[in-house]
């Protein structure tokens, strides 16, 4: 691994006192946060150590409030086994995220992602644990029509072979609240199968794609306050 590779290193007591920590926080800071598709999530929520296939959530990325929201769906919620990709220079400052699952990633430098991206392949590989990814790479405002991954995702596919992906979409609205409301959605599992025909541009506009229609569903729901199908987890 590169130098300046910072390696997950998640115990059970980080993980409980963080966990608390985000819901507590995002409990102060919103109005409410609601919830739809989780069926979607099956059968993630099973724990299998025979799992078919590892399991990569890729998330939407519009706000600073996504990587606490995710904190709180991933430690408290839904109690996954989760790992998950963040700058080498936030996890440098923030060494804490490293014990409830987080490993750096340095995107500028093309080795050192690609070598980030082979340590993702090694814990999901074989196993029932669960892969966190913001696939824009960056925050992009929520308000962005299209969504455009890049092609890490599409990368870690190639190298697991075959991946169950779930796309998530999060959206903040202030509407007739002082506080914001936070409006989650779970779509359609993509299963990617690799095969000889299979082009990294392909499984990237794959991904893209679910998340664009995802995100304006999201949009459409928040907007109208549709919230018929959905439930609050805070």
């Amino acid at each position: 691994m590169p130098k300046l590779f910072i390696p997950a290193n998640p115990d059970r007591l980080s993980k409980v006192f963080w966990g608390c920590y985000f819901e507590r926080s995002v409990k102060r800071h919103f109005q409410r946060c609601l919830v739809t598709g989780e069926e979607h999530l099956q059968p993630t929520l099973v724990r299998d150590s025979s799992a078919p296939y590892p399991t990569i959530i890729v998330c939407t990325h519009g706000s600073w409030w996504d990587a606490a929201v995710t904190i709180v769906m991933s430690l408290r919620t839904y109690n996954l086994d989760a790992y998950g990709l963040m700058e080498h220079r936030q996890l440098a400052k923030y060494r804490f995220f490293s014990r409830i699952g987080m490993f750096s990633v340095i995107r500028e430098n093309a080795r050192s992602a690609l070598s980030s991206l082979q340590y993702a392949a090694s814990l999901l590989r074989g196993s029932d644990r669960i892969l966190w990814m913001f696939p824009q790479g960056t925050l992009i405002s929520q308000e962005t029509a299209i969504i455009e991954c890049e092609a890490g995702i599409a990368i870690l596919a190639k190298m697991l072979g075959t991946v169950r992906i779930v796309p998530l979409a999060l959206r903040y609205e202030v509407l007739r609240n002082k506080k914001p409301t936070c409006w989650a959605a779970f779509g359609e599992p993509l299963l990617i199968d690799w095969t000889p025909a299979s082009t990294i541009a392909q499984v990237t506009g794959k991904v893209s794609h679910a998340l664009t229609i995802l995100s304006t569903n999201v949009r459409n729901d928040a907007i109208n306050e549709n919230d018929a199908s959905y439930r609050s987890f805070i």
